[in-house]
């Protein structure tokens, strides 16, 4: 039995954490079994990305929570949108808990029929597929003996507990909002007095940045080629990974912020660090953390139901959501900077 952690500064105590098991453990395995009880629609978009683009494993899932506790309209679609692709591709069933709630987490990997490894602890989904903001985790990894016991529970929950979701009625009441920046590291929501304050210190310096829609990069960076392991295994991309690349017109006019990093804050209440690099300053991302300027923009995309989560960012979605151009503006303060992204 080893201890996994997730190793963030300041707390660096291991060499290996729950997302490095995941990735090396999921790429070695025949098939893999969760049972957690909270899902992302980002954690499930992942894991459809990764029946489609590898032949194997084999997914079952069940998820604990959300039949009492409810499901975001975003949440539901991934999870639909999964359950799809593992029914016609004969890869694996989810399961939703409708018996009780169920709080656990469960994870094992089996190959040729033999469970080598299961790791049980704090880590829902999101956290272990590497698709959460930094949430400090602790988990343990099993083996052997240890590993067949928690795959055995593991399919013990799914007869107990679960139904299949081709059995279940199609859900159409939702909770809440796709609110995909709350509580997130490196996000600051601003107090509304706040906000008005910031939003006064507003210079004339404009740049009307348009919203591209190539294939592979800008917001559609998810559906471009992922990380390859040794074992020929695709890692896809993170659904809300992000960054606008801006035209040379742009970046050579006065007062572009080139090469650098500032302080943004959107005109719906968030702030949060962006820098600019590349050639010709082009890129615009979020520092330190593309998926904050992804979740951004997607999320708004998504809340409006102009985007279902897993489908590309199209000139239909920009159209149907009603704007194409993200401003960035200055403030007297040559730090801070303003974006806009509002529908019309």
């Amino acid at each position: 039995m080893e201890l996994l952690m997730s190793n963030y500064p300041p707390a660096k105590f291991a060499t290996y954490n729950s997302q490095k098991i995941w990735s090396d453990y999921l790429s070695k395995s025949d098939t893999v079994r969760i049972a957690t009880g909270y899902v992302s629609s980002e954690s499930l978009i992942e894991l459809q990305k990764i029946i489609e683009i590898n032949t194997s494993p084999q997914l079952e899932l069940l998820i604990g929570m959300h039949f009492f506790e409810g499901f975001t309209k975003q949440q539901y679609e991934a999870a639909v949108a999964l359950n799809k692709i593992l029914t016609e591709k004969n890869r694996g069933n989810i399961y939703i808990s409708d018996k009780l709630k169920f709080h656990g987490k469960l994870y094992s990997f089996t190959s040729d029929a033999r469970c080598f490894g299961a790791i049980v602890g704090s880590s829902n989904l999101n956290s272990i597929a590497g698709t959460s903001n930094k949430l400090y985790e602790v988990d343990y990894l099993l083996k052997d003996e240890n590993a067949e016991q928690i795959n055995k529970t593991i399919l013990d929950l799914f007869n107990s507990l679960g139904t299949n979701m081709n059995d279940l009625p199609v859900i159409t009441t939702f909770v809440g909002t796709n609110d995909l920046l709350k509580n997130h590291y490196g996000v600051i929501q601003v107090p509304a007095t706040e906000m008005t304050d910031i939003w006064d210190t507003k210079n004339e310096v404009v740049f009307n940045i348009p919203v591209k829609t190539e294939l592979k990069s800008n917001l559609n960076i998810y559906f471009g080629k992922g990380r390859i392991n040794q074992r020929n295994f695709e890692v896809p991309r993170p659904w809300y990974e992000a960054e606008i690349i801006v035209s040379k017109s742009i970046t050579d006019l006065d007062g572009y912020p080139k090469n650098r990093a500032f302080k943004v804050y959107t005109d719906d209440g968030w702030s949060f660090m962006c820098e600019t690099n590349g050639q010709n300053s082009k890129n615009l991302r979020s520092q330190n953390d593309l998926q904050i300027l992804g979740k951004w923009i997607k999320g708004r995309l998504e809340s409006n139901d102009s985007l279902k989560v897993g489908n590309l960012v199209t000139e239909e979605v920009l159209e149907h959501y009603g704007n194409n151009i993200i401003k960035l503006m200055g403030t007297t303060d040559p730090n801070i900077w303003l974006l806009d992204f509002r529908a019309k």
